[in-house]
């Protein structure tokens, strides 16, 4: 009888252990669909509990079919939100966020936030499952659709990292890691120690779509090394590993490695004319035979800026024409989804101050209505009692009313210099973003464009004559292409260099100097005392900007051949001089000239309390010495 009771005893322990059964079904569920079996995942849908079955379905749907065309992508408007606080709840806002991301250009902003809902859902329930499917999710917007040098993927990067529980998100986590540190294309922001974890577990591991999606990043780090084999082997690889996919979600990543391809066939060397215009023809017709969703467009304004190329050189000039203003056409549309996404974030961010200065002035105005129905209940209680607390009790009032007006008048001043921090963070910010997309334009459109006239240049040079003095000036020619394509690629990344969130004020100001200091011969030297520690993020940003301009001058006016920039930091202020031995300017124009842009600087250093010195004459050289409170 003992031994019966203690096997039951037993059972029970392990039946209470057990996981249960909508727990089981819901991590047989995700297993499937992380790893994309579809078909499988599609079948396990019916173990899920009826709230989550509508929301599993249309996700799974969405990855088989990923066209915005088709009409179960518009469904989801009109599915109720389950209100199960689990896996219905996850998944229907994961879906909200599938939906506006991929079906509108100007609703990543809605998207993310329908995501960090979810986020906030798995963190709920402290289920790491769930925490890490949403982060992919919020990396991929990041990745896909954010400006260059847009650091605020981050803290979800870092939340990445320490909810990855497996190989394969430890993988996900170091192909994120390499593709947003990269994406400005910064050699140095490359990760060895990621890259050599993620090849280890592409090399042991059948995951077609991790290995599109990093072989495509691969690649492109090969394209700034300019390795060729590796950028083809890597090209190859990839497309390999997409084609093998039998489902649509790999579509849109496919046609972006065919892009790339296409533009590297336009670069070979190797390869006659011709065979360029063959062989990246038939990559840009095998992108465009699968435009998906919303992510598509850039790819398919690219198709024309390429085919408009690839029509130029095969002496198609109506045709490179018509393909050329579509392309303008498309860039700009895209371009205005990606300000209004700009001004939607703005109005966010100044909606969501004015709701909070409300509730402070709400709740206040309670807090007075309280105090004086208190008072008036004191009064009514006790002012008949005895005329010496009544008095009393009048001049606590007073006293009090005084205390509750010197509180509102600093509330009042706290809230109007957050509000015009607010708009300052809000300019430099926008200011920020234009020089990116400044940056980004001048690398993709302008050296794209003098790489095509190099390209038609040679084309032009080979069907010439062959004569010593015909093929010298066609070597000249050529040689101030390669120089003026050298100087445009430089100028981008001159352009796009900025203040990164990890790097700090000192590491940026090095690196640009290093960049400036080859333009015009220009050796700029940089000294720092007491620069150890961090500054404030945006006075950092301005400093730089400061720094940038300043230095940006010296080389458009100043003819000089050596600058140097100086930090020092005391106590309660930072102090900045920019030296050079220019032939310098007349002071009494100085302020006046647009193109030195002092005006500006000067503007900038007021709204950060700071004063500015400039000393110069013609032929003297300048010195220029800023100092600002810290």
């Amino acid at each position: 009888m003992k031994s019966v009771s203690l096997t039951l005893y037993f059972l029970l322990l392990l039946f209470a252990l057990a996981p249960p059964t909508e727990i089981k079904a819901q991590q047989a569920f995700i297993e499937e669909l992380r790893h994309y079996e579809l078909d499988a995942a599609k079948k396990a849908i019916s173990t899920l509990p009826k709230s989550a079955y509508a929301m599993a379905t249309w996700q799974v749907d969405f990855l088989i079919h990923f066209n915005i065309s088709n009409p179960l992508f518009q469904s989801i408007t009109t599915f109720p939100r389950p209100n199960d606080d689990g896996l219905g709840d996850f998944y229907y806002y994961i879906n909200l966020g599938d939906y506006n991301f991929y079906n509108f250009g100007d609703k990543n902003i809605e998207a993310l936030n329908h995501y960090r809902t979810a986020l906030q859902l798995a963190n709920g329930q402290d289920d790491d499952v769930l925490r890490c499917e949403a982060l992919k999710k919020i990396l991929t917007l990041h990745r896909i659709a954010y400006l260059y040098d847009n650091t605020t993927y981050l803290e979800y990067l870092e939340q990445y990292d320490a909810a990855a529980y497996d190989a394969l998100e430890r993988a996900y986590y170091n192909y994120y890691n390499l593709i947003l540190n990269f994406k400005n294309h910064y050699v140095e922001a490359w990760d060895p120690s990621s890259f050599r974890t993620l090849n280890d577990f592409l090399g042991a591991h059948n995951t077609p779509y991790l290995k599109g999606i990093s072989y495509t990043v691969y690649a492109s780090y090969y394209e700034e090394l300019k390795k060729r084999d590796s950028i083809w082997h890597y090209i190859n690889e990839g497309e390999n590993a997409f084609r093998s996919i039998p489902y649509n979600y790999k579509g849109s990543r496919l046609n972006q490695l065919l892009m790339f391809k296409a533009r590297t066939i336009m670069n070979e060397d190797s390869l006659s004319a011709r065979q360029k215009i063959s062989m990246a023809r038939a990559a840009i017709d095998s992108a465009l035979s699968r435009s998906f969703n919303k992510t598509d467009d850039k790819i398919v304004s690219l198709s024309h800026y390429y085919g408009s190329v690839i029509d130029t050189l095969d002496n198609d000039y109506r045709n490179a024409f018509q393909k050329l203003i579509l392309y303008n056409r498309t860039r700009d549309s895209i371009r205005e989804y990606r300000y209004n996404d700009l001004l939607n974030e703005l109005e966010v961010k100044f909606q969501t101050s004015e709701k909070e200065r409300q509730l402070l002035v709400e709740k206040e105005q309670r807090k007075k209505t309280q105090y004086l129905a208190l008072g008036l209940a004191g009064l009514l209680l006790f002012g008949s009692v005895i005329a010496v607390l009544l008095y009393r009790n009048t001049k606590r009032k007073q006293y009090i009313a005084e205390q509750q007006r010197e509180i509102e008048r600093q509330k009042a001043e706290k809230i109007l210099k957050e509000q015009e921090l607010t708009s300052i963070d809000a300019m430099i910010a926008g200011q920020e973003k234009e020089r990116q997309r400044l940056a980004g334009d001048l690398h993709d459109s302008v050296g794209a464009t003098l790489a095509a006239a190099k390209l038609q240049f040679s084309h032009l040079h080979a069907l010439s004559t062959q004569e010593d003095n015909t093929t010298e000036l066609f070597e000249k020619t050529g040689n101030l292409l390669d120089a003026a394509y050298t100087e445009i690629r430089n100028m981008a990344h001159l352009k796009n260099s900025g203040v990164f969130a990890k790097d700090s004020l000192l590491p940026a100001i090095n690196k640009f100097a290093k960049n400036a200091s080859s333009v015009q011969n220009l050796n700029i030297e940089v000294q720092d005392f007491g620069m150890e520690e961090r500054l404030d993020n945006v006075l950092e940003i301005a400093l730089f900007r400061i720094v940038q301009e300043l230095v940006t001058n010296i080389i458009k006016h100043a003819q000089a051949t050596e600058a140097s920039i100086s930090l020092t930091r005391h106590a309660d202020h930072l102090n900045l001089m920019v030296e050079d031995n220019g032939i310098g300017f007349k002071l009494q124009t100085a302020f006046g000239n647009e193109g030195m842009g002092l005006s500006n600087i000067e503007k900038r250093i007021m709204h950060l309390e700071g004063t500015l010195e400039v000393d110069s004459s013609p032929e003297n050289g300048t010195t220029i010495i800023i100092d600002i409170p810290i």
